[in-house]
């Protein structure tokens, strides 16, 4: 290829989502705003994003991160989502409570839940990883052990052997 044809290369479209982790009754867990660049005319890619067929690269605007489109639940276009204000936006005709997703949970695979946090006097909602099933399997009650603790004994389990029996082997 020759320089000059370097020069006059057409760029990619470069398609601006929102990246949303997961989709509740009425909650969107959003990721922040990120950008596709894959080929393909930009009429095609929005159609892919708007049948949710859309599988490729992603790239994170917050930190430039490229991520896989199978780690969200939606992929969705800005001019499709009308971010009202920091805790709610309208999308499919539809308002919906926003909870902001950090970082640590852009590839977390099981179910987020959300706990309120309060930035510049405002409350809004951040999601968190689910641990509740991790949770109550920890406080279940433990089945008894034939094993002993660590601590000390002050007598000899019945089944261990004494201390003759293990004087006459010599």
């Amino acid at each position: 290829m020759a320089l000059g044809n370097w020069f006059k290369r057409k760029r990619k479209p470069d398609i601006s989502v929102w990246a949303v982790k997961q989709i509740d009754e009425d909650l969107l867990h959003l990721c922040g705003q990120a950008t596709i660049e894959t080929k393909g005319t930009a009429a095609e890619l929005m159609a892919a994003l708007e049948a949710d067929t859309f599988h490729g690269a992603v790239r994170m605007r917050e930190n430039g991160q490229i991520l896989n489109a199978a780690q969200f639940a939606a992929l969705i276009p800005d001019t499709s989502l009308d971010l009202v204000d920091e805790r709610t936006a309208r999308w499919r005709n539809r308002q919906w409570h926003i909870a902001w997703t950090p970082q640590r949970c852009w590839l977390h695979t099981g179910p987020l839940t959300i706990q309120p946090s309060r930035l510049d006097g405002q409350t809004r909602w951040v999601s968190i990883e689910d641990v509740s099933g991790i949770r109550a399997k920890a406080q279940s009650p433990h089945p008894a052990s034939r094993f002993y603790g660590l601590q000390s004994l002050t007598t000899a389990p019945s089944d261990a052997p004494r201390r003759s029996d293990r004087e006459s082997d010599d």
